[in-house]
């Protein structure tokens, strides 16, 4: 009994001091994702910095349970990825077996084990790349274009190098991509503008939605708000793949910079709310990112989407409620709820319903939107209430910009040519008036409102080349009764730059 205790406490002592004990596991259970991604670039002959930005596109450092994307042929978000390092098996692709082939490990290990799937995705790269291997960053852009199955999954990864990324991951690790010197290549290709204005076109699989003619068939009624369990990229491609039968969704909005593909016209059916019903009267929206992790949802996202629901909401007059801006999750046909279908769990516990469905409704403001009987929010798109010469030229180049688009004089004029507002005000009284326009440090830094009140014309001037993206006060002041184009923008200035006319909005005091 005594040696047996003896050699029970050597053994712990040898264990402290590192020497025996639980061994290898548990010393590669502590490794930090920095030193696993070293390792992993050693052993394949990759850059670090490039498995690192890979990583951080496909997951921000995250490893997402095996059944975050489990393949399903009818799920939008099934799209088999698996990892920090997003290896794909589904019909279109097996990086995942490839993975295990290269490296020697269970395709298992690879989908549950964070430093076997880093080791799986480096292997990857380095063959697709070939034993002549680049010296510099910028030469991997091909193999990487090749990794994600496309230019798009390339153009992210270079960008988050050419910018760097940091990240604390739920382990409680600070991660950190410092900025590479490196050229992100431009994608010249013939993509065209989708049917909202900000969106750019990327099309579909083919197999994978119902060709419709919805305004005459069906009434469109209902948003769907879905998260992506992975890239933007790796939706995106999904969608397009004609090995893609089963699924699809008309929009999907990208986490960075809220940038906004399309993949299925408005007018068919996408096949991504596991509900038919739901289907046919309803558009689906993406969102780049896993439910699980509140970083992928970025102010970018949320207002680059909203203002897509609100663009949508106004064309098929759905009404700005959570009856019909609905998640996933509240799709009918869930079991216990209409009978039938698969449960969905996105966008999840951390999308911001009060922030996006506040953001829709602002962006929704067109003629007499009001957000209150003593709140009036008048944008450049509406055609009863807002009148400018073909002077003012119509845009939708910022993303600042309230609603769809905004007009734009390209320089001050000599003569008045004013962009006029037609406000409704209820009973004389005391107003408050807000602008809103996108900056830019090429619009002007002397643009002038003009706002009628009792005692005559009353001129604001502001910068157009700050304070965009968001509601500008112009004053306070007594205005008469009456439905009348009370508020204007001078087609006259002493700076140069863009004259803008986005929106207004008049608040009862």
């Amino acid at each position: 009994m005594r040696s047996g205790i003896i050699v029970l406490a050597t053994l712990g002592l040898a264990a402290i001091m590192g020497l025996v004990g639980p061994s290898s596991h548990a010393t590669a259970q502590q490794a930090s994702i920095s030193d696993e991604f070293g390792s992993a670039a050693n052993e394949s002959n990759v850059p670090k910095e490039l498995l690192l930005a890979m990583g951080y596109v496909n997951s921000h450092w995250e490893m997402p349970p095996p059944t975050a994307s489990d393949y399903d042929k009818n799920d939008p978000e099934g799209r088999g990825t698996y990892g920090v390092m997003a290896l794909v098996q589904n019909p279109s692709r097996d990086t995942l077996g490839k993975a295990a082939s290269l490296t020697g490990l269970s395709q298992d290990q690879i989908k549950s084990e964070r430093d076997a799937n880093i080791r799986g995705g480096a292997a990857v790269l380095a063959d697709i790349q070939g034993s002549q291997k680049p010296s510099d960053l910028s030469g991997w852009y091909d193999a990487v274009s090749k990794y994600g199955g496309s230019g798009q999954y390339a153009d992210q990864v270079y960008k988050v190098l050419k910018s760097g990324a940091s990240a604390t991951i739920s382990t409680g690790e600070k991660v950190d991509l410092a900025p590479q010197n490196v050229d992100v290549p431009q994608l010249f290709t013939a993509q065209a503008t989708g049917d909202y204005s900000g969106s750019t076109w990327y099309g579909n699989g083919g197999s994978n939605y119902t060709p419709s003619s919805r305004e005459a068939s069906y009434d469109i009624n209902t948003i769907v708000i879905h998260v992506t369990q992975g890239s933007w990229s790796s939706a995106i491609n999904w969608f397009a793949s004609p090995s893609n039968t089963g699924s699809s969704a008309h929009y999907t909005v990208r986490s960075s910079d809220g940038f906004i593909g399309q993949s299925v016209h408005q007018d068919d059916i996408a096949w991504h709310a596991g509900w038919w019903p739901t289907n046919t009267h309803s558009i689906g929206i993406e969102h780049e990112g896993f439910i699980s992790d509140p970083s992928w949802f970025t102010d970018a996202m949320y207002r680059s989407s909203a203002r897509l629901s609100a663009y949508l909401a106004k064309k098929y007059n759905i009404p700005i409620d959570r009856t019909h801006i609905i998640g996933h999750n509240e799709v009918p046909g869930c079991s216990g709820v209409g009978g039938g279908g698969d449960c969905h769990t996105d966008p999840g516990p951390y999308w911001d319903w009060t922030k996006y469905m506040n953001l829709v409704k602002s962006y929704a403001g067109t003629s007499t939107a009001t957000t209150s009987p003593n709140v009036q929010i008048i944008d450049n798109s509406s055609a009863q209430r807002f009148r400018a010469s073909s002077k003012w030229t119509n845009s939708s180049f910022s993303s600042q910009r309230y609603g769809n688009n905004y007009r734009a004089l390209l320089k001050p004029l000599s003569v008045y040519d004013p962009a006029q507002y037609k406000v409704k005000i209820p009973s004389r009284g005391s107003y408050t008036v807000y602008g809103w326009w996108p900056s830019n440090s090429g619009y002007t830094g002397r643009a002038t409102y003009k706002i009628r009140t009792v005692n005559g014309t009353v001129n604001k001037t502001v910068s157009q080349r700050t304070n965009g993206g968001k509601w500008v006060s112009l004053g306070t002041y007594t205005m008469a009764a009456g439905d009348s184009w009370s508020v204007g923008i001078s087609s006259k200035s002493s700076s140069t730059g863009y004259i803008i006319a986005d929106a207004i909005k008049v608040v009862k005091r």
